[in-house]
């Protein structure tokens, strides 16, 4: 990332000679003749200022569909073309005020009236099979994204926070966990149907495994996959844990992957059961400028693994390993960190956000996005997509099976990685957590 060099200002000419204007023009007709040379001078120099003024929307909220805005380009340097965005989806993002919606057809952002919403890293909002949308923040709250008022389906204590939230695959089962906002008093798990959840699990704050709802396996309303955020609040999973909800109260969780090491989940696959996982998370420095106020001493994935849950009482005996472990390294800019992955729907493909970490002042970060074919006849290996100039980068949700969206400096873009041409979705004025596409 080149630095930014200001070209130094330019000196008004000095004058030679002054002039007297009065007793230049002491005509009528020399004053018209210069009135007439003043306004064509005017008039060639607002031309020329018009011309090199930043052209602006005059409708507010609505984007065109430019790649010469995105930050990002091919791997050999060049830009990418210009996407049309398909008409008739719909694009949920949150901020730190509201949750909104954009179609991609064109037009502005839409504020949703969500009563109780409290904007929280750790626990984005959900969109079930059935479009409906769940949020927290004094509890669990659900909306038809069809019409209706938002009402609230689970309470919360004062003292409480909420640390997760996920649903099933099929949208009728609720799991969610809390813990003392002072680090004293009990975690607790709930789980059942949407609007008739009950507490399940309870555990001392100060005694971990901290467990937090993490997933549901596809097709199943019994099985809870539990993780462990070691009292962190914030975006930490570590280890993996099967819980049986048809036990009732007497369940207690069973380990599938082990939180020893700084291994942990990262995402399950829409279809099938096929996790991907990190088998070494390590810490990176904070982005001191242009970032989420919320990433500070965040661990990110150093490898990238993907194994099958079926039922595997040794798992992971069949991992495929798509990003091997750096090791140690001695240059700390070496290191390449992975955030927000994500499964296409059709779970054939995952792209994810790839950037390092320079030791200059503030931590600045250089970004890249990557796509996997996970059923490619030469195997999962990760192919560059694109590189970014931007400061901040975060994959988001699928458009379709070959469209990703993405976030980079207070803007959300798409991405056609068959066609290898993006478009800008809208500006967001502010950093936003992409939530789905529907």
């Amino acid at each position: 990332m080149k630095p930014h060099v200001s070209n130094p200002p330019t000196s008004e000419p000095e004058t030679k000679q002054k002039r007297t204007w009065q007793s230049t023009f002491i005509s009528r007709g020399g004053a018209a003749l210069f009135l007439l040379m003043l306004c064509v001078v005017l008039a060639i120099s607002g031309r020329q200022i018009w011309r090199g003024w930043p052209a602006t929307s005059s409708t507010p909220g609505l984007e065109v569909s430019s790649a010469a805005a995105a930050p990002v380009q091919t791997p050999n340097g060049d830009g990418l073309s210009s996407l049309q965005l398909p008409a008739g989806r719909t694009l949920l993002y949150e901020q730190a005020d509201h949750i909104y919606t954009i179609a991609t057809g064109g037009g502005a952002s839409h504020a949703l009236q969500t009563p109780g919403y409290i904007y929280n890293r750790a626990v984005p909002a959900v969109v079930t099979a059935q479009k409906e949308l769940l949020y927290s923040g004094d509890g669990i709250w659900r909306m038809n994204l069809s019409g209706g008022a938002a009402t609230q389906i689970a309470s919360l204590p004062s003292d409480q926070v909420i640390t997760s939230m996920v649903v099933s695959s099929d949208g009728s089962t609720l799991a969610w966990s809390s813990a003392p906002k002072d680090g004293s008093g009990t975690i607790s798990l709930y789980a059942g149907k949407l609007d008739q959840t009950s507490r399940v699990y309870q555990q001392p704050a100060d005694k971990c495994p901290c467990y937090r709802a993490f997933a549901f396996p596809n097709n199943d309303t019994h099985t809870l996959l539990l993780t462990n955020d070691r009292g962190d609040h914030r975006r930490a999973r570590y280890g993996l844990w099967k819980f049986n909800l048809g036990q009732g109260t007497s369940s207690r969780p069973q380990p599938y992957l082990s939180d020893a090491n700084q291994q942990g989940p990262l995402a399950l696959a829409p279809q099938g059961n096929n996790l991907l996982y990190s088998t070494f998370q390590g810490y990176v420095p904070l982005q001191e400028e242009n970032a989420p106020n919320d990433i500070s001493s965040l661990s990110y994935a150093n490898s990238l693994s993907v194994a099958s849950i079926d039922g595997a009482q040794a798992w992971p005996g069949n991992a495929q390993t798509i990003l091997p472990e750096q090791g140690d390294l001695e240059n700390a800019a070496a290191y390449r960190w992975v955030s927000t992955p994500q499964f296409s729907p059709d779970a054939q493909k995952l792209t994810y956000t790839e950037f390092s970490v320079s030791s200059l002042k503030h931590f600045p970060r250089q970004y890249a996005l990557y796509t996997v074919d996970l059923h490619g006849a030469g195997g999962a290996k990760p192919q560059l997509l694109a590189t970014s100039t931007a400061h901040y980068v975060e994959t988001g949700s699928w458009l379709d099976d070959h469209t990703i969206t993405f976030y980079a400096d207070n803007a959300l873009y798409a991405l056609d990685i068959q066609q290898h041409s993006v478009a800008r979705i809208t500006a967001t004025g502010a950093y936003a957590d992409i939530i789905a596409a529907i």
